[in-house]
């Protein structure tokens, strides 16, 4: 299965304004861009914050066949939202969730964030491409693309930059690259 890191990010590399989660800040032409790059996937993980702010835009009935995956620390709490292999919360480590999305037969897996999730998947080697638009913006604080947590020791991520489009005249900036194994 393909994992493909999609992310929204200003020049200096935040995927929120600040404290402000979402995505409010990014243009219509990357809204557009990401709904059909999400169309090409049949499943998708994000942390329990990345859920919150994108739920109404992610219902089932907006995306089918997409089944998503959100990391919880606490999935039980909710457990009245989950929709049999449509929408479910799990603790699990990103390498087991990719053990049953593969199981399900599942061939290309989006993930969305948060910082803390995008850093787990790149941490252990699961990530297969970045796909990052650039908007223009320069926000100076905020969630960074690959969060830290404390006592988890870092491995850099080598990339290579696979293709460069700008999206809208003016920017944003489209970067995709493949993860170097």
């Amino acid at each position: 299965m393909k994992v493909v890191l999609m992310a929204a990010q200003s020049l200096d590399g935040r995927m929120t304004r600040g404290a402000l989660a979402g995505d409010a800040f990014t243009s219509a032409a990357d809204k557009a861009h990401f709904r059909a790059a999400l169309r090409e996937c049949d499943a998708c993980v994000m942390g329990s914050a990345t859920y919150e702010e994108s739920k109404a835009r992610l219902r089932p009935e907006l995306l089918p066949g997409l089944r998503r995956v959100v990391r919880s620390r606490n999935p039980a709490a909710r457990a009245g939202e989950a929709v049999p292999g449509v929408l479910e919360f799990s603790e699990e480590t990103p390498e087991a969730i990719l053990v049953r999305l593969r199981a399900d037969g599942r061939r290309r897996c989006a993930l969305l964030g948060g910082g803390r999730t995008n850093g787990d998947f790149l941490r252990t080697g699961l990530v297969d491409e970045v796909e990052i638009t650039v908007e223009s913006w320069i926000f100076g604080c905020g969630v960074p693309l690959a969060g830290e947590v404390a006592g988890t020791a870092w491995t850099d991520v080598a990339l290579e930059l696979k293709d460069v489009r700008m999206l809208a005249p003016g920017g944003p900036v489209l970067l995709r690259y493949t993860v170097k194994k």
